[in-house]
């Protein structure tokens, strides 16, 4: 097979979700053969498809769909793929919530708008500003919040961290998944990430830690006392972001492991 020869991983798997996207059918229909017999323009479509995988484009972008928190999610080149490791930093605020008042919250890079509508969907009585530098993202961003109809929650804001951010108050949560990948690792990482993914959402150009550092400086100003600042990490990071936070006095900080046993989030308090 095609993919195989063009060592694309899950290349049995991927073959089949891009049948099951051409034809529009789900699994059962697709192993029953329940709908209409295939024509040859869904043949090409298919094989066009199969290419593309081949050049290692992600699979998501050639659907331009993405599943997160059980919730559907448009995505393309301008955004970066929402990843199952990002719903541990959403679980772990949904969790918070429980306990703790968390009713207006602040995203910084909401890129596809994963965490935001993730959060207004599945938190009770939230309310959330995402911020962006890339008018890209904040288009796409939208676009999702409403086919998750959760727009009247979220206010998009074109930004550079916090610059353009006015009349706020005092929030609850300030929440990033910040670009954390080193200028040095980037070349390291599979091509589909590497050639495909917007750099911008992916590096900080230098050592990866740039963006925690200034979003835990600027947080203090508009965060509440108690309020939470909430961080995905890169794996080798916790002891660097940890120093971050404790040198900007939040307290009671707390990591959390993926399901591969990697540091991934880490979460401060505002003093």
């Amino acid at each position: 097979m095609l993919l195989e020869e063009k060592h694309v991983s899950d290349a049995n798997i991927d073959a089949k979700l891009l049948l099951m996207h051409v034809l529009d059918m789900d699994t059962m229909e697709l192993l029953t053969g329940s709908k209409n017999l295939v024509g040859a323009e869904q043949i090409n479509e298919y094989l066009n498809l199969v290419n593309q995988r081949g050049a290692k484009e992600p699979l998501q972008y050639i659907t331009k769909q993405q599943e997160f928190m059980g919730l559907p999610f448009f995505v393309d080149k301008r955004v970066l793929i929402p990843r199952q490791d990002t719903e541990l930093l959403v679980e772990a605020i949904i969790n918070m919530s429980k306990t703790i008042p968390i009713k207006k919250a602040i995203e910084v890079g909401v890129g596809s708008g994963c965490i935001s509508i993730a959060l207004a969907a599945l938190v009770k009585d939230i309310s959330v500003i995402g911020v962006d530098i890339s008018q890209d993202a904040l288009d796409v961003a939208l676009e999702n919040a409403k086919a998750n109809d959760v727009e009247d929650k979220i206010q998009f804001i074109q930004s550079d961290l916090f610059s353009s951010i006015e009349d706020v108050g005092p929030v609850d949560l300030i929440v990033s998944n910040p670009p954390y990948i080193s200028k040095t690792e980037i070349d390291t990482l599979m091509e589909e990430v590497r050639e495909f993914e917007p750099r911008i959402a992916l590096t900080d150009e230098g050592d990866g830690l740039k963006f925690y550092s200034s979003i835990a400086m600027e947080a203090k100003y508009y965060l509440r006392e108690g309020g939470v600042l909430a961080f995905e990490i890169g794996h080798n990071q916790a002891e660097d972001v940890r120093n971050i936070l404790i040198y900007e006095g939040y307290k009671n900080i707390e990591l959390l492991q993926d399901y591969n046993s990697r540091d991934r989030v880490i979460i401060g308090i505002m003093r």
